[in-house]
């Protein structure tokens, strides 16, 4: 199946507030077993990548990657970059924004397949919100409510490399959470759901939680026998 880290959000360190994933990142650039790992920012879901890329940058540069990044303009007229990237990646790493815009962009400049040849290799793909959104089959996102299309959220579908649905942002007393569990009630879906600061470490059919704030829980959300379950969610198996 591969390698995956669907982080559930949390500030990396943008602007003057604080760094909130620092063990959720230290551990990702561990499951690469290297010291100086290559480290690839993709930040085709934001419209802020440049000052995205910055701060992430920086993170995993102290904690011994070499970062590279690809911007726009290098997909659109540089073919032959964004293989070399992508070939030469320990990490992939997908930022958050607007799903929807990523997973079109990623299928318009042809990239799902060379993504699809780095999980087969052993690359780790990283996500954040919406990027981790992006690699299950389906995420419950803000993607219309960012488009003016919608003023709720809703699952959208994403490329389908981990065939499960993915909550990010699930936090207490949150709109999100609260759409969430409205809406389950009519749909019989499990959703991996996850606060800000917590992370799904996935290798091949086994997942574990990490979390760079413990008094966070991660949970599956479901529906059974028309009662609504949120069973907290340590490690286990990938259904």
């Amino acid at each position: 199946m591969g390698k995956f880290v669907l982080v559930g959000g949390g500030n990396i360190g943008r602007g003057d507030t604080l760094y909130e994933t620092k063990e959720i990142d230290e551990e990702i650039v561990k499951m690469t077993g290297k010291e100086n790992p290559n480290f690839l920012f993709i930040g085709l879901a934001s419209s802020f990548s440049d000052s995205y890329y910055d701060i992430v940058k920086v993170i995993y540069k102290n904690l011994g990657c070499t970062p590279v990044y690809l911007k726009k303009k290098n997909i659109l007229n540089n073919p032959d970059i964004v293989k070399n990237k992508i070939e030469n990646a320990d990490i992939i790493y997908f930022g958050g924004g607007d799903t929807i815009k990523l997973v079109e962009n990623l299928k318009e400049y042809n990239m799902v397949e060379l993504i699809e040849k780095a999980i087969n290799k052993g690359t780790i793909l990283v996500g954040v919100s919406a990027g981790a959104i992006m690699m299950c089959k389906e995420g419950y996102s803000d993607s219309y409510k960012l488009r003016g299309e919608s003023d709720s959220y809703d699952f959208v579908p994403g490329l389908g490399f981990l065939d499960i649905s993915f909550c990010p942002h699930y936090e207490e007393e949150s709109d999100r959470k609260t759409d969430l569990i409205e809406d389950l009630k009519n749909e019989k879906r499990e959703v991996y759901s996850l606060p800000n600061n917590t992370a799904l470490k996935i290798i091949d059919d086994d997942y574990e939680v990490i979390k760079s704030d413990q008094s966070k829980e991660a949970y599956k959300v479901y529906l059974n026998e028309n009662n609504l379950n949120e069973k907290i969610i340590t490690k286990g198996k990938i259904k």
